[in-house]
């Protein structure tokens, strides 16, 4: 849980000077600084932690709490710690300054900073500082919102190969302790430098970007107000459960949850009636930003609605590889149910205004969305799992190499498997809570990744496999048309319409009986399969086009128009699916501020 601190008593610029930072802002925008407020170097639980843990809102010597941009502020670092060995108090020489925008708190800089011959190096804050962070921003939701990607693969193995070479570096000669460091940064930095759109990314930044999302629900407002209406499915049916309405305040409060944003959930004044979106007000309840999860404030433990927030692409859901922005989604469980939330009402009566519509109530399939959304939203935790494993060890090694103590293999992996085994118990609590206590997180990323794939391909199937219903409806419409002119057709021409009748039950069959397993083979062939009947349709509308009144044929003009652009649709994106894992640098329009 993140909490954060009002500044404390402000510290005249008299004091213990060997405490006191300065810190010079050329940024490009006013800032403030945030810190952890137990800096403990040894703690593995610590390492791992940027913004989701006690913050303090630093007040500078002169009593201010900003740093207006080109201007020097002086701050007094004064926090300890009981160390493990000695079990006496200890001062803490080793801080993150988390230098943050002062309107929405987001990420300037990531600064770790050490007491070296009792004293603290001035530091400054760059406007590189602040691009290298929205290119973090960016990152982040891209991977994300393309985890199949060989932008997301590529950062993977990069992070693999740098844990690899941190333990070879961890050998405990002198000055190993800097060495596994220094490793650390110059893997992940070369690897960010390789890339062709986040060059200047570090994995500080990347971390403080993770965290920053997990520990405030700004960006899930879209940095503004944002209600989010969020739908159930009991297995073959879908309810509208209600609203969350998330509302900036006038001003961030640091001193308050969720620094001041209101986070309420609003029950549906009748879930089964999914053409409406109203609610009762009147039974409102207050919700809690914790550990990326929305719940209940009133048992965040045990919660009745717990939902997670994602960063998935829109083109996830509308199979339209053109739909490139990055939005918001909710997913996890209100009231036992599994829930999926987006930011635009979608109402069963009104499929043309409602982008979602095959995802919340097409016909079949509608579950397995639901249950892919939520699989997604376990296995998508692990994307970063080895990047915020690295940070704390480097964190760890840097707080070593300050107390000039090496750093031994055996110490590397004990530091090692402590934050893993923090971090797979901070993902598997929760995908817990938002799944109702059903789903458990991946073991690895790299069962994270296997998954990842077969949801993202389940989605798609089941999106698709809705479109050519649309499709076969269509198609079933400009038959019936055509069967009222019968009388006027050759014994040849019915039988050619009889045999298109069949090749369209065909198509009907072979969806209806697909299973999860063959949905992906069925619907690549019944794609083909409505091509043809497509092109037999065209062929035999010719041949009784003088016996169509104009607005029969105006109607059935229509509705070969809609299969053949659902035809396309479908073949582009699963085009897209395909080449998206050779995508080093997938087109994404991100939330920012």
């Amino acid at each position: 849980m993140t909490r954060l601190t009002a500044p404390s008593t402000s510290p005249t610029p008299n004091g213990d000077q060997s405490k006191q930072i300065e810190v010079t802002n050329n940024s490009g925008v006013t800032a403030c600084i945030l810190t952890p407020t137990t800096n403990n170097p040894t703690d593995p639980a610590n390492g791992v932690m940027v913004y989701d843990q006690s913050l303090e809102l630093l007040k500078a010597t002169d009593g201010t709490t900003t740093i207006n941009n080109n201007a020097t502020q002086t701050f007094t670092l004064d926090q300890y710690y009981i160390d493990p060995t000695t079990h006496q108090k200890k001062y803490s020489t080793l801080y993150n300054l988390l230098v943050s925008t002062a309107d929405w708190l987001s990420p300037v800089a990531n600064l770790g900073v050490i007491q070296i011959m009792s004293k603290y190096a001035p530091q400054t804050v760059t406007a590189e500082s602040l691009k290298s962070m929205k290119e973090a921003a960016t990152f982040f939701q891209t991977i994300n919102a393309y985890p199949n990607s060989k932008l997301t693969t590529d950062f993977q193995t990069a992070m693999s190969g740098a844990q690899t070479a941190a333990s070879k570096a961890a050998d405990g000669s002198s000055g190993s302790s800097d060495a596994v460091a220094d490793s650390i940064a110059d893997n992940v930095n070369k690897f960010f430098k390789s890339t062709t759109s986040y060059k200047d990314v570090t994995l500080a930044s990347f971390v403080a970007m993770q965290s920053y999302y997990q520990a405030f629900p700004f960006a899930w407002a879209a940095y503004g107000d944002k209600t989010f209406y969020l739908y159930a499915t009991t297995g073959s049916t879908t309810q509208f459960m209600g609203t969350i309405t998330l509302t900036k305040p006038t001003t961030l409060d640091v001193t308050l949850p969720n620094a001041g944003y209101s986070c309420t959930f609003a029950p549906a004044v009748k879930p089964s009636d999914t053409t409406s979106v109203e609610v009762d007000n009147s039974q409102s309840k207050t919700l809690v930003y914790l550990n990326g999860l929305f719940v209940d404030s009133a048992s965040p433990d045990n919660p009745a609605l717990a939902v997670k927030g994602l960063f998935m692409v829109k083109s996830q859901f509308t199979q339209t590889p053109s739909d490139t922005a990055i939005i918001p989604v909710l997913t996890g469980t209100v009231n036992g149910m599994m829930a999926l939330g987006f930011d635009q009402p979608q109402k069963s009566d009104d499929k043309q205004h409602s982008d979602y519509w095959n995802v919340l109530f097409a016909p079949k399939g509608v579950a397995q969305i639901f249950e892919s959304v939520m699989a997604w939203g376990g296995a998508v935790m692990l994307l970063h799992f080895v990047g915020t494993t690295l940070y704390g060890i480097y964190k760890w090694a840097r707080g070593l190499g300050a107390a000039k103590q090496p750093t031994m293999q055996e110490m590397f992996e004990q530091q090692l498997k402590s934050i893993q085994d923090a971090l797979q118990a901070q993902n598997q609590d929760v995908a817990q809570r938002m799944s109702d206590g059903q789903m458990s997180a991946p073991s690895s990323p790299e069962a994270a990744m296997q998954d990842l794939a077969v949801q993202t391909g389940n989605i798609a199937d089941e999106v698709n496999a809705a479109s050519l219903e649309d499709g076969v409806n269509a198609m079933n419409t400009t038959m019936q048309e055509l069967a009222q002119y019968m009388s006027e057709m050759s014994q040849d021409q019915l039988t050619q319409l009889e045999g298109l009748g069949g090749q369209l039950q065909d198509v009907q069959n072979a969806l209806t009986n697909a299973t999860s397993e063959t949905l992906h083979t069925v619907v690549q062939e019944q794609v083909q399969a409505m091509k043809d009947l497509h092109s037999g349709m065209d062929g035999f509308v010719d041949s009784v086009s003088e016996s169509l009144s104009a607005q029969s044929a105006e109607m059935i003009k229509s509705n070969q128009t809609a299969v053949q652009e659902i035809n396309k649709q479908i073949e582009e994106s699963q085009e897209e699916q395909e080449k998206i894992v050779d995508d080093d640098d997938p087109a994404a329009e991100p939330i920012d501020e």
